[in-house]
């Protein structure tokens, strides 16, 4: 990337995080927090020197961001335009894995080949626009299965949802969503310790 091109990217994303900030403060500060701040959250909560895996890549920002403070990053795409970008975007970088599909067919194949520390970011809800919309707009209770069959591959493990407060299969909106105490469950289930921030449910092993 020229100095031009990458004075322009962060020019852009600096104007991004101050619309985001602005919108933030409108709506006195109600969830979703801004981007910058779940990726702050998600470097802090997760293990270091640790393998992610992502589903949902998007535009591939927090991926990247992922990246740099980990061994690899598996992120999981279904929509096929989005994952074609992400694939040119990380066509040179070895570190991260581009993987097209469902997370409800990559994560059986996927996760038995993973060992050591291993951080999941689920973030694969369908959210409209052009995010793709699978079988159920929320795969997390299929992810979370797949998850525990292989917890005792994994050293440790932090597993941290995006968007709790959708959680509520009471609103019609969110019908396809478990209710946050199937998360609550699942943690307490697996000997995992469990907390809620910046509208990101954490999950993560509790100390030998």
């Amino acid at each position: 990337m020229g100095i031009l091109s990458s004075f322009r990217t962060n020019l852009r994303a600096r104007r991004g995080r101050k619309n985001e900030e602005r919108e933030w403060v409108a709506r006195d500060y109600a969830s979703p927090s801004p981007s910058w701040i779940k990726r702050r959250v998600l470097l802090r909560a997760g293990e270091k020197n640790a393998t992610w895996v992502e589903t949902g890549t998007f535009l591939g920002d927090t991926t990247a961001l992922l990246a740099l403070e980990s061994k690899a990053v598996h992120t999981i795409e279904p929509e096929q335009t989005l994952f074609r970008q992400a694939e040119a975007r990380f066509r040179d970088n070895p570190c991260i894995h581009v993987i097209h599909g469902l997370s409800e067919s990559v994560f059986p194949i996927l996760l038995p080949t993973l060992r050591g520390k291993v951080n999941f970011w689920l973030d694969g809800h369908y959210s409209g626009g052009i995010t793709h919309q699978g079988p159920t707009d929320c795969p997390v209770r299929d992810e979370l299965a797949n998850i525990e069959k292989n917890l005792a591959l994994f050293e440790s493990v932090t597993v941290l949802i995006d968007d709790i407060r959708c959680f509520d299969p009471s609103i019609p909106l969110y019908a396809d969503y478990p209710d946050v105490n199937y998360l609550v469950d699942w943690a307490r289930k697996n000997n995992l310790r469990w907390h809620i921030e910046h509208d990101i449910f954490v999950a993560k092993s509790t100390a030998p």
